[in-house]
């Protein structure tokens, strides 16, 4: 059944873009439930220049505290604002697009079983982080292009829904 699966490091990189022409000062953290927030840290008097560039289509992740919240804070950039990250945190991006693509990624990152198995690799550190290697040898299914695009498409769709009903739920509450 494991046929298809292939280990996460073949199909992504690292990237190290820093904000050195200060192209934006809008600096974002990464909230557990996956998805960008503005950042919470106190950033008066600090050098910006070092700080890691994102932009859409990028993704980024705290390692630091994997072991404490016994999951992986990712998300993926789908702004087409530039933004800025911690120079801690892991910024990578997809390798080939014909072969993975950024949103069945994220899908896949989202899942309970993912957060666990990164929990299963983090150091031995108080705040219990992970490595970017080991980050790169976790395993995930990488189905045909077209399977990816069906999948995304029906997770869509559900939280779509979801999403619909939630408000309706809030209307009908008010």
């Amino acid at each position: 059944m494991k046929s298809n699966y292939d280990v996460l490091g073949n199909h992504i990189r690292l990237v190290d873009i820093r904000n050195q022409d200060l192209a934006t000062k809008r600096v974002l953290g990464i909230s557990i439930d996956k998805a960008f927030m503005p950042s919470v840290a106190n950033v008066i008097g600090t050098d910006l220049s070092k700080y890691k560039l994102l932009e859409k289509g990028r993704f980024a992740c705290n390692p630091m505290h994997v072991g404490r919240d016994e999951r992986l804070p990712v998300a993926l950039c789908e702004e087409v604002d530039p933004a800025i990250i911690s120079p801690a945190y892991f910024m990578f991006e997809v390798c080939d697009n014909t072969v993975l693509t950024e949103e069945y990624l994220m899908m896949w990152l989202r899942r309970p079983e993912f957060d666990r198995e990164c929990w299963f690799h983090t150091d031995g550190s108080v705040r219990g982080g992970i490595l970017w290697e080991d980050i790169c040898r976790l395993e995930i299914p990488i189905p045909s292009i077209e399977k990816q695009r069906e999948i995304v498409a029906a997770y869509k769709a559900i939280t779509d829904r979801i999403e619909l009903k939630k408000q309706i739920n809030d209307n009908l509450v008010a």
